[in-house]
């Protein structure tokens, strides 16, 4: 290769989210190439010239699984293989490792096209380069919120490090049996040749300006002022990578610490919370297809319809609700609807009017003013639309059964109606006011609505 400088300079001295042993194998492939045949990691584990070349040559990457871009019953597929680089600008996977920018460009793609119901990832990767990765996380998720469309990660057989960054930005996230998720933390190398160069004979001299110009060069040992300050970026790197994964699983930050950047196999990733289920990885796109048709089923209560992921039964809740009974409202009923050929973006932001109309209900049965006044709340929840604000107003007006004494009852009666004009009755004419016509009169009062 003749780009060895630019490649030393993206990998020393540089933080890098690497699977730890991936990391070894890594600097082992390279060391060679940039005049290094020592390798030394936090272990004291030492390795030099032949043994290092057998570490590397342990590794294979190209596993078949640099595939192109695929669409399986509606679910486009996204291979994210191999070491993670911020740019290499291609698409696809290639040469043996994944860019961010083709990540994010084929996404984009993917969620912009009318045909594609759902995004899987694909991974099977140690992790690699910090610059970008967080940003690409992100940004998935951003893409896939904005499209309404659902994103899943399918860990198969790794991803670590910087590819659980990118596997965290999932809705959802398969793991096969023997799939590696975890790894977060953070991986910094320093290459030191002094030792080298002496025995060959050379001496350089670096001439500088500034203090930390020359901070973490290869042609002397690391002084302990540049290794704290490397230690101290590289721990508020982690915390950070620790707040991005909490924020898009749902574990908290110290949960996340906690896993002091262990790997995790198969079940024990389920355990710890990097992974939701455990699959065949061949079933992995079946299983995701499978979730997407099961989506857009119907819920009706009365005349309201809303369009669901899971089908489910809207009940009233039994607190502060009445008892069951001929006047008891008949309880919501679930009907599966006909799949529509494709759910607009806009069906998918617009509210949930069923869990709102459930509140709604709840709000009213369940505030203070219902109490002692069960039957009319009953009658202000389910039959007319009232806000919840509006029917406690409303209840408010109507005696609590059973709390008033029966004398103040005649007392307050004939206040009331002292202060109403009276209609005009002959002697064979009968008036009588049904509860419903009392409701209304209250309704009306409160509302102003005739």
């Amino acid at each position: 290769m003749n780009n060895m400088a630019h490649i030393a300079s993206r990998v020393l001295n540089t933080p890098l989210l690497l699977e730890p042993g991936y990391a070894r194998t890594f600097f082992s492939a390279l060391a060679p190439r940039l005049g290094i045949f020592e390798l030394q990691d936090n272990e004291g584990v030492i390795l030099t010239g032949e043994k290092m070349r057998q570490s590397a040559a342990a590794w294979s990457s190209d596993r078949g699984r640099n595939r192109p871009y695929e669409v399986v019953d509606g679910v486009a597929v996204l291979p994210i293989s191999g070491t993670l680089a911020h740019k290499t600008g291609n698409v696809k996977p290639y040469s043996g490792m994944t860019g961010y920018d083709g990540i994010i460009y084929r996404a984009q793609d993917a969620f912009s096209d009318p045909e594609i119901k759902g995004v899987l990832l694909d991974l099977d990767t140690p992790g690699g380069e910090v610059s970008g990765c967080f940003n690409t996380s992100r940004k998935l998720r951003e893409l896939a919120d904005a499209s309404g469309k659902k994103l899943w990660a399918l860990c198969y057989d790794m991803n670590c490090s910087g590819g659980m960054a990118l596997a965290s930005s999932a809705h959802r996230r398969l793991i096969n049996e023997t799939g590696v998720a975890g790894s977060v933390g953070v991986v910094m190398a320093h290459a030191d040749m002094s030792k080298k160069l002496a025995e060959d004979g050379y001496k350089v001299t670096l001439i500088h300006s500034g203090a930390h110009k020359i901070d973490g060069n290869p042609y002397e040992a690391l002084g302990a002022d540049v290794l704290a300050r490397f230690q101290s970026e590289s721990d508020a790197l982690r915390n950070e990578f620790a707040e991005l994964v909490s924020g898009h699983i749902g574990m908290s930050t110290a949960e996340v610490l906690a896993t002091d950047a262990a790997t995790y196999r198969g079940q024990a990733a389920v355990d710890v919370g990097f992974a939701d289920e455990l699959v065949n990885g061949i079933d992995a796109v079946s299983v995701f297809s499978e979730h997407l048709s099961s989506q857009g089923r119907t819920i009706s209560i009365g005349a309201n319809m809303s369009t669901q992921d899971v089908q489910t039964q809207a009940q009233v809740p039994a607190q502060g609700g009445p008892a069951a009974g001929a006047d008891a409202p008949a309880a919501a009923v679930v009907e599966p609807a006909a799949q529509p050929a494709q759910q607009s973006a806009a069906e998918v932001d617009q509210p949930d009017a069923a869990a709102t109309m459930q509140a709604r209900i709840a709000g009213i049965m369940q505030c203070d003013e219902a109490k002692g006044r069960e039957a009319t709340a009953n009658h202000l929840a389910f039959n007319t639309k009232l806000s919840v604000e509006d029917a406690k107003a409303a209840l408010a007006t109507v005696p609590v059964v059973g709390a008033t004494d029966p004398s103040d009852m005649s007392n307050a009666l004939a206040s009331a109606m002292a202060n109403e004009q009276q209609p005009n009755v002959g002697a064979d004419q009968q008036v009588t006011e049904s509860a419903g016509g009392t409701l209304l009169a209250s309704y009306e009062r409160v509302t102003g609505d005739k």
